[in-house]
């Protein structure tokens, strides 16, 4: 649950670019970006309630974004799916606030469902310095799902290929020599 900061500040760009954002969800944006979280829920309240599917799915996706920020995953979650269930893109950035989002709410295998989604759509996507840590973070937030869901055997394997994609990383010694007691 590294740098989420970051992965949401991708998201709310993403987003906008998408649909082109309508006024409602163009202030909400705005209003996230600053932290006005009243705002941005007001504005993306309205564009959820709006007839237009598309405009309805960019309101659902920034509450999901809003309540993210606020740590409040439950709602988060609730409200990226409806946006999933209403047409908006999985990218990986979005699959990764979900995937957070239900790890956060002890969902394990919704966060490892999510996860392994944003993990392949940012593998097709590898090449930028961004796309790299959003990556990374992903692969780390597997190996916890997988623990968590006490799948021990897959979970050294992960570990495993994280340490040698990322053999910089020493946070990550603390939870492989967790997995070698398992």
């Amino acid at each position: 649950m590294k740098k989420k900061r970051m992965v949401l500040v991708m998201a709310v760009s993403a987003m906008c670019m998408m649909a082109g954002c309508g006024n409602t969800v163009k202030d909400g944006k705005e209003a996230l970006e600053k932290g006005d979280y009243d705002t941005a829920i007001a504005s993306f309240e309205e564009a959820a309630g709006s007839d237009d599917k598309e405009e309805a799915a960019e309101g659902y996706c920034g509450l999901g974004m809003t309540y993210y920020e606020q740590k409040q995953y439950d709602q988060a979650l609730e409200m990226l799916e409806k946006a999933f269930d209403n047409g908006t893109v999985k990218t990986e950035e979005l699959c990764n606030l979900v995937g957070t989002s239900a790890l956060c709410e002890e969902d394990y295998a919704k966060a490892l469902e999510y996860i392994q989604e944003g993990i392949a759509l940012a593998e097709e996507k590898q090449g930028n310095e961004k796309q790299e840590t959003l990556l990374q973070e992903m692969k780390y937030n597997e190996i916890i799902c997988l623990e968590k869901t006490a799948d021990w055997e897959m979970a050294k394997e992960k570990m495993s290929e994280y340490q040698a994609a990322y053999p910089d990383d020493d946070s990550v010694a603390k939870e492989a020599e967790f997995l070698q007691t398992r």
